[in-house]
């Protein structure tokens, strides 16, 4: 029985043996593939149509070229008036007039040609009109090199054509880019078509950043334009000093939040249902750095360092703001009068609504 064991494992282990100790796999060569024959149609029967239009001719001796991996360009539309038509096939854009524009052609003149002194790329009007403009040579740079050896290497540079396409009313404007020539500074390669196509997109989509941040600055400006600061100064009921808002007592207390966060003072404590913080005040320091290049001014709040309170009551119009010291002692007029002062500053600065 024990010689039987051994004697039927190893019989085993030859019958599994091909799958225990596989010899290396070899590289097999390519199946070829069969023709399908035809298919044979019986005498009296039409055969079924047979559509061309998925057929691949044969090309044996056609070329392989080396596809492009590289991501499609899409137009921008980074401004709030622009809008891209579906299935554009030119590098182009359209422009709607708006409260910022004015009117719209000579908003777009003055964009590109701002665009091209701001860029330092040479901007030609080519038209009596002032639709038609031609650029200058357009560098493109790579940064080459190795840590404090980096440089900025010119490779290629282009020209292009800047055409504006009014409509009739003249409230809708086009803008289209055309590549007019392209060289390449280190050989004479060509620009296939596609890369042609993402030359001029990256171009209009500068042009059109360029126009989508002078309207934000006008939106930032008409804002601050609208934004009435409605604080000053008065008495109260009791006939302490005072300040006063148009704002009501839950909008300027959000607001005060904003005032008290980075102008020194430390909300220590606050209660909600009274409306009232409890802050502490502490000069902010100024360091050599600081004062050297920031461009910022610094605005001085009259306080000495110290603990204050600061109580807002419901006005009969608006919302009271009273000042006080630690022990709760109103400051007085002309310390109300100061503070309110920079604290006007302040709310300009920060686009404070108060």
């Amino acid at each position: 029985m024990q010689y039987w064991i051994p004697a039927s494992l190893v019989a085993s282990l030859f019958i599994s043996g091909c799958s225990l100790f596989p010899e290396e796999v070899t590289e097999q060569s390519a199946v070829e593939a069969k023709p399908v024959a035809e298919l044979k149609v019986p005498a009296g029967l039409t055969a079924a149509k047979k559509p061309a239009q998925y057929d691949i001719p044969p090309a044996p001796n056609a070329p392989v070229t080396e596809v492009e991996l590289k991501s499609p360009m899409q137009v921008l539309a980074l401004a709030t008036n622009s809008r891209v038509e579906e299935e554009e096939k030119e590098a182009r854009i359209w422009f709607e007039r708006s409260e910022f524009t004015g009117e719209l052609l000579p908003y777009l003149k003055k964009n590109v040609l701002d665009f091209g002194k701001e860029k330092q790329i040479e901007i030609t009007q080519k038209d009596q009109e002032g639709l038609v403009f031609e650029t200058g040579w357009v560098s493109r740079f790579e940064e080459e090199g190795f840590w404090l050896w980096k440089d900025m290497v010119e490779k290629e540079q282009s020209r292009f054509l800047i055409v504006l396409e009014p409509k009739p009313h003249r409230r809708t404007v086009g803008v289209r880019v055309q590549l007019l020539e392209h060289r390449f500074i280190e050989n004479d390669t060509k620009l296939s078509a596609i890369a042609q196509k993402r030359e001029e997109v990256y171009f209009l989509n500068r042009l059109v950043d360029k126009v989508a941040t002078v309207e934000l600055v006008q939106i930032n400006l008409k804002k601050a334009q609208s934004r009435h600061i409605t604080l000053t100064t008065g008495f109260d009921a009791q006939g302490d000093a005072a300040m006063i808002t148009g704002q009501s007592l839950d909008a300027s207390w959000a607001q005060l939040e904003l005032l008290f966060e980075q102008n020194g003072f430390v909300v220590n404590d606050l209660d909600r249902t009274k409306y009232s913080f409890f802050l502490t005040y502490t000069k902010p320091e100024t360091g050599f750095w600081d004062s050297l290049w920031s461009d910022e001014e610094t605005i001085d709040v009259p306080l000495t360092e110290g603990d204050y309170q600061v109580v807002l009551t419901k006005a009969e119009v608006g919302t009271l703001i009273s000042w006080r010291d630690s022990e709760g002692k109103v400051l007085s007029a002309e310390q109300v009068s100061a503070l309110h002062q920079a604290l006007v500053k302040i709310i300009k600065k920060g686009n404070i609504e108060l």
